[in-house]
């Protein structure tokens, strides 16, 4: 037995471990010697609590614990994959997997490449980020405060008719074996409240949305004050209930550090997947080293930032994180990447594999990825230029074409510019272009910017991400 088994489990969590590396390492023998050129184990243990409180009422308060693991092994040049929930009988499947790898080799297309992995360092480690306030030290009658507290200042108008406030937090405990020798074991954790809110009035309709947390325990939320939090909120709905529609046509946008951040993720982030650049679904494919924007877009994605909700230490090959600097004055200098398409493009692995847990193989993912600070010393430097515009703000979600390099995107609020100061609120605000042709567009920067709302990113698989940046100016965009 791997985990199951009582006086090997005891002592094997006593070391921090529920892996038994020997058992595990004669899985990934028995594996080669079926024929696979390399095969690994990973396992994730997720300790969580999830919360959900409707219009003052608790709805949902629920401890858990996810478990599973993932048998990937490569042979003749294509993977073979087994996850599972009973990793005692994980290994039972090793040469069903092989057998599979193999199978699809086999039915490789001409054009197709064989898989082949860049070289990593093998390391045998333990890394624990460890939080402030251990979310699994934290009793559920505070965590379910913190939602009432925030639901009592929200609900202060009579026009606000629906709150739906929830939390969410994570003990993350993963642990990788490869025939190549790694042997790493790494946890962290992320926390995360929200709150919906509806209004209407007079037929009219306005919801509005809102999030806080990020990388690391209790802290992550708690350092918030819940009941301007909730003023915020409640104001913002009933703004947006009496707002003009917005006017449509080209115009000067200034977006808030939340819509930059989707901005950033969705239109230009997806394009820098190199899984996503080999499959021919990239705008910026063939563009390394090439001027992609203006000189003063710089964008990094880090995911030793731990604050950010897409923090994490190690990622799920077994590649130390690094920042990579996506693009620098306006260059492209870096895809995100995994041992495969580092390979295919004779780059350096940076740290971009994540999984979605222990029963997911790991794709190239984003983590926590901004726009670096410019040369205004504020939002009102920013705007001081602005003659006529939009000021917009947050994020309703949008549509990204990553190939073609088009989105479009819906703000949450937004405000016309006029002569340089704020002036008359919209509503039902969108922005659509091309991504390159906003990045060259983009002329001004706040100097200070950071991430913004906790999110998450799904392509196939759902990750949680952060994103951000300062505010940002861009000329010549289509708003409608």
């Amino acid at each position: 037995m791997v985990v199951s088994s009582r006086r090997r489990s005891e002592a094997l969590l006593a070391r921090g471990r529920l892996l038994d590396e020997t058992e595990v390492n004669k899985w990934l023998e028995g594996a080669t010697n079926a024929g696979a050129t390399y095969a690994e184990v990973r396992l994730v243990a997720n300790q969580n609590c999830a919360i959900t409180v409707r219009d003052g009422e608790l709805r949902r308060a629920i401890p858990g614990q996810d478990l599973g693991a993932t048998l990937r092994v490569l042979a003749d040049g294509a993977w073979g994959v087994h996850s599972t929930s009973d990793i005692a009988n994980l290994g039972l499947a090793v040469e069903q997997t092989v057998s599979l790898a193999k199978q699809v080799a086999r039915r490789r297309g001409s054009g197709e490449k064989p898989v082949e992995l860049a070289e990593i360092p093998v390391k045998q480690d333990t890394i624990h980020w460890a939080p402030k306030r251990d979310n699994r030290d934290v009793d559920l009658d505070e965590k379910l405060q913190l939602l009432t507290d925030l639901d009592s200042a929200i609900r202060t108008d009579e026009r606000i008719v629906s709150t739906i406030t929830g939390y969410s937090d994570e003990h993350i405990h993963s642990e990788l074996l490869t025939s190549e020798g790694t042997n790493r074991i790494w946890s962290f954790q992320r926390t995360v409240a929200n709150a919906v809110i509806t209004a209407r009035e007079d037929g009219e309709v306005a919801s509005y949305r809102c999030r806080i947390g990020g990388g690391g325990g209790f802290e992550a939320v708690d350092a918030t004050d819940i009941e301007a939090m909730g003023r915020k909120c409640s104001e913002s709905v009933l703004r947006i209930l009496s707002a003009e529609r917005a006017p449509s046509g080209r115009t000067t946008l200034v977006a808030d550090s939340d819509l930059t951040g989707v901005y950033i993720h969705e239109a230009l982030g997806h394009p820098c997947e190199a899984d996503l650049v080999a499959a021919g679904d990239s705008c910026l494919e063939g563009k390394l080293g090439h001027k992609i924007g203006s000189d003063i877009v710089s964008v990094i994605d880090d995911p030793t930032m731990r604050m950010g909700y897409g923090a994490y230490p190690i990622d799920d090959e077994g590649v130390d994180t690094i920042v990579k600097n996506l693009i620098v004055d306006g260059v492209l200098q870096e895809y995100l990447n995994n041992r495969e398409t580092a390979a295919r493009y004779s780059l350096t692995p940076n740290g971009g594999a994540r999984a979605q847990d222990g029963l997911h193989h790991p794709l190239v993912r984003m983590s926590n990825t901004l726009i670096l600070g410019g040369k205004h010393r504020d939002l009102d430097e920013l705007l001081e230029d602005v003659t006529d515009g939009v000021y917009a703000c947050g994020s309703r979600g949008g549509q990204v074409d990553t190939g073609r390099g088009s989105f479009q995107f819906a703000a949450q609020e937004a405000w016309r510019i006029e002569n340089g100061e704020l002036t008359t609120p919209l509503k039902d605000v969108s922005v659509s272009g091309m991504t390159l042709e906003i990045l060259a567009n983009v002329d001004g920067l706040c100097r200070q910017g950071g991430l913004a709302s906790p999110g998450y990113c799904g392509k196939g698989q759902i990750v949680p991400v952060g994103d951000g940046g300062p505010s940002m100016r861009i000329r010549d965009a289509l708003v409608g």
